[in-house]
């Protein structure tokens, strides 16, 4: 995973978008020949994202998708995942910054539908999904159940 935040977050920042692909366009031929998959993790647009990967130029750069972060920079998460499709997410984080899934604002079953309808049956990661104080291993074994619900994993 390449994140992108803080100091290093793309958005507004045109000379650090062309430097990511300048870079990548070094690495990705490796990676390509070493199986690796490059997942940007970032606050752009899924546009943006697609920008970036088409000038580079590889198969083995895809978006490491943040539901919570895409959410937060004023995405819409749902037409985000279907202009991706299943074929450029390698991952996908599942977060809700402090409680539990399905407690908070993000429209689970709804973000369940649209990835499923895309067709992607690849990793999901459960990120930052426990309210402050709580136990952890409770909390992620409750939203490992909530997601496997919502995609019905067995």
């Amino acid at each position: 995973m390449l994140a992108f935040f803080s100091d290093g977050d793309l958005r507004n920042d045109e000379k650090g978008k062309k430097a990511v692909v300048t870079k990548l366009k070094k690495v990705a031929p490796y990676a390509e020949k070493k199986g690796v998959t490059l997942g940007i993790e970032s606050y752009l647009t899924a546009q943006e994202h697609l920008d970036i990967i088409q000038a580079v130029g590889s198969e083995s750069v895809k978006v490491y998708y943040d539901f919570r972060n895409a959410a937060d920079a004023g995405n819409d998460v749902f037409k985000e995942i279907t202009m991706l499709g299943k074929e450029m997410i390698c991952e996908l984080h599942m977060k809700e910054n402090g409680q539990k899934l399905g407690q908070g604002t993000m429209d689970w079953p709804k973000i369940a539908k649209v990835v499923k309808d895309i067709g992607y049956a690849g990793w999901m990661q459960i990120e930052g999904a426990t309210p402050p104080g709580a136990d952890i291993i409770e909390c992620y074994t409750y939203n490992r159940q909530y997601l496997e619900g919502l995609f019905l994993f067995k």
